[in-house]
């Protein structure tokens, strides 16, 4: 039958595929004639005085489908089970109430077990394990158990049965229990084997078994009714039940329980043969023959899967031992055996290709250990001698001399001593494996390795001695735009110093961004974030791209907001200052925008700009180093400016996204955490700074910069601070020790000449006046471990190129 349907099937899946409706017609025309015939066949057997057949078959023919075939054949299965139970109920003496609960039981019956079976053990199914033996049992007692509720019912309520209701159910489970577990792996079985179709011998051999089972369940009907004739067929049966087991796949296991399950029914029913004792009264030879169809059918399948897991376990350790194979001679491993007692070395057939030794000529252990390298001979030898027997292993790794000349090879190797009773070793063998292709490639990476420490090292002795002495001629222009400042308090001359040191603030941030390049790349910049205005850096940006809009004859718009953030701003006001470039650099008309957008907690800040925009396939790129579009190839730069926005982004965790549209513009945000508390947005420094406050101070100044000393001695006296001003630390010691000057603040640079240091020249300072000076130091090492280091000595930290106000604001709060 499940042949049968799958050869419905089949054509259906084809682009030929005759319609669906006469598919479904055929497929349950033959669903309903097989279960028609078996369960006519079933009536016509023994009944129970309730009514209940004893053997039910056609509940395995309708399970049996079902599980074989696949959902598939559900619906076809449920309309052929329904009508063909209507039909033989119908035609026998049942009235049509309870042929109804019949067909809904029966129908329903089949579903449950094959839903579970798939819902469990997926689809297809076989009775090739264990565990699916047991849980097919186990599925079928629980489908029976709920078909034989409904069937119940139906007859409690429409047939005359004076039996209790518990035993209608327990004969209606019975009976449908052992139907399914006899007829439903035979279909199992039959469309694996349609899944995978035998060989012509397991056909040939199959079907003599088969017939040699027919041959035994013929005698089983004829042989009369005798104790040695019982004995006869149960040491008959057991060993061919076993051979058909251990040699077949279960499909012809399954088809020789069925054979002795209606060969037992058969001969039960009509009183004949070993099953036919007419002396038993019918409840015993009945329940005799339920108990032998049970354990005959649960052993057999039992013994089928056990062998079927055996077969499948030896072909996976065949097959792995294969692959195994093939991957030792392919990973150039090779397989040694050192018998100790012989003094011989015996190496696999693969040695000739890896070591030039002939696998049938075995070495002696003093010709194997001539090979060895002389460097690591010893090691060798150390690591054998050193085994023992509650530690037989050993690992080493040596270099073997090629005695054909071809040079030498590294070879890895791992082995196992075994041991007498006397403790003496008598034969080592194990893996060696060729690693000589990864030693070169291991010293090849170790010495690019130290090669690119070396250049990394030199990069970042480059950048910070780059980074001092573009920060010195920085900080001298900071301090003759703050004199600059007291010349020039109002008018256009006022104007002029402000943009000055506007460009002095740009050219600062610039110089850090370059910086930072390298300390991102190693991983040494570390945010210092704090609470601002977004104001202040919007503010910024936007004096700075003024004139490069008007240049393009953009528009130009700045949605300004007081809201407070907390972030690093300086690496904020570059990664604004990064998009905001590439805003005007690919935008030819039209506007520029930036603004920014409350939600929740954070604050997204956004740049729309109406330029060429991107594309969707270059959108997952634009964020990598030196990427750049066609546009940007052609419009020049390095494609740093993106990358370095998104490391900025990911170092300060705001998150960075993108949309745009091919020519109509971009929009590029920025998600920033709003301040915890709500803070005044701070003016300019400038005007915080009492200057009258600062005019009774003694400043010693220690600058080795002439510029930068002339500059800063200037500043100082225009604001009326009093100050001495010396190049190195010695000098001011000697100012300290000998003409007694007694100052109140130290102001000093980090990198002197000389042998100390700024760090080193205010401890000695503070040891020669007897007391803890205050003290500021000024460095243009942003290194963070630099940092750190000054503030450990309660000394406050200047980053050159600072604001000349910055600097008053730190020695007002010293004072």
């Amino acid at each position: 039958m499940v042949l049968l349907l799958e050869r419905i099937w089949s054509p259906a899946r084809q682009p030929t595929a005759r319609p669906s409706w006469a598919i479904f017609a055929i497929a349950t025309f033959g669903v309903a004639i097989a279960y028609f015939l078996a369960a006519r066949l079933s009536l016509a057997l023994l009944a129970k005085p309730d009514g209940v057949a004893v053997f039910w078959p056609a509940a395995g023919v309708a399970s049996g489908i079902l599980i074989g075939v696949g959902s598939a054949a559900r619906w076809p299965v449920v309309v052929g089970v329904m009508g063909a139970t209507l039909t033989a109920n119908l035609l026998g003496d049942r009235n049509l109430g309870l042929s109804i609960f019949s067909a809904v039981a029966n129908a329903g019956e089949a579903v449950v077990v094959a839903g579970l079976i798939e819902r469990i053990y997926g689809s297809p199914f076989e009775l090739n394990q264990l565990r699916r033996v047991i849980g097919f049992f186990a599925v079928t007692i629980a489908g029976t158990s709920i078909s034989g509720v409904v069937g119940t019912l139906g007859f409690v309520l429409f047939h005359s049965s004076t039996a209790p209701i518990l035993t209608i159910w327990l004969h209606w489970l019975t009976s449908d229990a052992l139907g399914t577990i006899s007829v439903a792996p035979l279909a199992i079985g039959l469309g694996s084997l349609m899944r995978d179709f035998p060989t012509r011998r397991e056909r040939g051999e199959g079907a003599l078994a088969l017939t040699v089972a027919a041959i035994l369940c013929a005698g089983m009907v004829f042989l009369p009714n005798q104790p040695w004739t019982f004995e006869l067929a149960i040491a008959a049966l057991s060993p061919l039940l076993v051979w058909i087991a251990a040699r077949f796949r279960p499909a012809f296991t399954a088809a020789a329980t069925f054979m002795f399950a209606i060969t037992i029914v058969w001969t039960t029913t009509f009183t004949v043969g070993i099953f036919g004792d007419p002396s038993l009264p019918i409840e015993e030879r009945i329940l005799s023959a339920q108990a032998a169809i049970l354990a005959t059918s649960f052993g057999a399948l039992v013994l089928a899967a056990l062998f079927s897991e055996r077969r499948l376990h030896e072909s996976t350790i065949l097959e792995r031992e294969h692959r195994l194979e093939e991957a030792l001679r392919a990973g150039g491993v090779m397989a040694f055996d050192w018998n100790v007692a012989a003094d011989q070395v015996r190496h696999s057939q693969n040695a000739e290709q890896i070591l030039g030794l002939k696998s049938s000529q075995p070495l002696d252990s003093a010709a194997w250990l001539g090979q060895i390298h002389p460097d690591d001979r010893a090691q060798v030898m150390e690591c054998v001698n050193r085994a023992h027997p509650d530690k037989p292993s050993h690992a080493v790794t040596f270099r073997y001399l090629r005695p054909d000349g071809a040079g030498e090879a590294w070879l890895e190797q791992i082995a196992v001593t075994q041991f007498n009773s006397a403790g003496k070793p008598t034969r080592i063998h194990g893996l060696t494996t060729d690693i000589t292709a990864r030693k070169r490639f291991e010293q090849g990476i170790s010495r690019a390795r130290k090669s690119a420490e070396l250049a990394d090292r030199a990069k970042s002795s480059f950048l910070a001695a780059a980074s001092h002495d573009l920060r010195q001629p920085l900080q001298t222009l900071r301090f003759l735009q703050g004199s600059l400042e007291q010349h020039h308090p109002h008018g256009e001359g006022r104007k002029l110093v402000a943009d000055m040191g506007h460009s002095l603030d740009t050219m600062s941030s610039m110089l850090s961004s370059l910086l930072d390049v390298n300390q991102l790349e190693s991983g040494n910049l570390v945010p210092s974030k704090s609470e601002f205005a977004l104001n202040e850096i919007f503010d910024s940006v936007a004096t700075d791209f003024d004139r490069p809009v008007g240049e393009k004859g953009l528009r130009w718009r700045l949605a300004r907001s007081g809201v407070m953030v907390h972030s690093d701003k300086r690496m904020l006001e570059e990664m604004l200052r990064n998009l905001l470039s590439n805003a005007i650099r690919y935008t030819y008309g039209g506007k520029v925008l930036l603004g920014c957008r409350r939600g929740g907690d954070n604050v997204r800040i956004e740049v729309w700009d109406s330029g060429v925009g991107i594309t969707q396939d270059q959108l997952p790129y634009i964020f990598e180093e030196y990427y750049q579009g066609a546009e940007g190839i052609r419009r020049g730069g390095f494609g740093l400016g993106l990358a370095i926005v998104k490391r900025l982004g990911n170092l300060l965790d705001h998150r960075v996204d993108v949309h745009s549209t091919p020519g109509k513009g971009t929009c590029f945000s920025i998600e920033v955490p709003r301040a915890q508390i709500r803070v005044n947005a701070p003016d300019r420094l400038r005007s915080s700074v009492n200057d009258v406050d600062l005019l009774a101070r003694n400043v010693l100044v220690i600058e080795d910069e002439t510029s930068v000393r002339t500059a800063v001695i200037r500043f100082l006296k225009l604001k009326g601070i009093g100050a001495v001003v010396v190049a190195t630390g010695d000098e001011a010691l000697a100012l300290v020790n000998h003409r007694h000057f007694r100052p109140d603040l130290v102001l000093s640079d980090y990198n002197l000449r000389g042998t100390i240091d700024g760090v080193q020249s205010i401890k000695a300072l503070r040891t020669a006046l007897g007391w803890n000076v205050p003290a500021i130091v000024m460095t243009g090492d942003i290194r963070s471990e630099t940092v750190e280091a000054i503030a450990a000595h309660h000394i406050s930290v200047l980053i050159k190129p600072f604001l000349v106000d910055e600097l008053l604001q730190q020695m007002k709060q010293l004072h």
